[in-house]
């Protein structure tokens, strides 16, 4: 009999717990440009170039003012003649000191799917081969959330690995990000 009144009282206090944690999360789709850059050893030969992401993000509450912000998007970014694509995990706090405007910060990895070099008005696909497979940095930005779950954002991510998988000279991604996002009700 005190095993019975144990397990329920477990269960019991689980299922309430639970209920007390319970915080809002959702989900959505983001869409948005790049300005990106190349840095480091001999960017001076790069121009910016204008770009895309697109994807999924997320939205989970710690507290009223702390947001955790899951995403997974496709993000051209490079050079003007270096084209670099990735797929890009960022993982940022977002944190809401009024409540519509946010900042945010946190990091990032990306894993390569392709990179193009264009000469020209010619592409050459997936020519560079030296291109490191994963880039990590770190994300800072801004925002507003309107009340019906619509984000404006600007972000600045900051590369920390080098680009180019030969140590001898380095080079880092950079990007300005411009987005809008929509985020479904749960």
């Amino acid at each position: 009999m005190a095993h019975k009144l144990l397990v329920f009282c477990l269960i019991f206090s689980s299922l309430t717990f639970a209920q007390d944690q319970k915080k809002p999360a959702y989900l959505g789709v983001k869409l948005g440009g790049n300005l990106a850059s190349i840095s480091g050893d001999f960017s001076e030969q790069y121009n910016s170039r204008l770009s895309f992401h697109i994807g999924l993000t997320g939205e989970l509450e710690i507290n009223n003012t702390l947001q955790l912000v899951p995403e997974v998007l496709f993000s051209s970014i490079g050079a003007e003649d270096v084209i670099l694509n990735y797929i890009t995990v960022p993982l940022v706090v977002r944190y809401y000191p009024v409540s519509n405007f946010y900042l945010e910060t946190g990091p990032q990895a990306a894993f390569s799917v392709g990179a193009v070099r264009k000469v020209g008005s010619s592409n050459y696909f997936n020519d560079i081969t030296n291109v490191n497979q994963t880039d990590f940095g770190i994300n800072l930005g801004l925002g507003f959330k309107t009340d019906t779950r619509v984000l404006l954002g600007l972000r600045y991510y900051f590369g920390l690995s080098n680009i180019i998988e030969d140590q001898s000279y380095k080079n880092h991604n950079r990007a300005f990000q411009f987005s809008i996002a929509y985020l479904f009700k749960n």
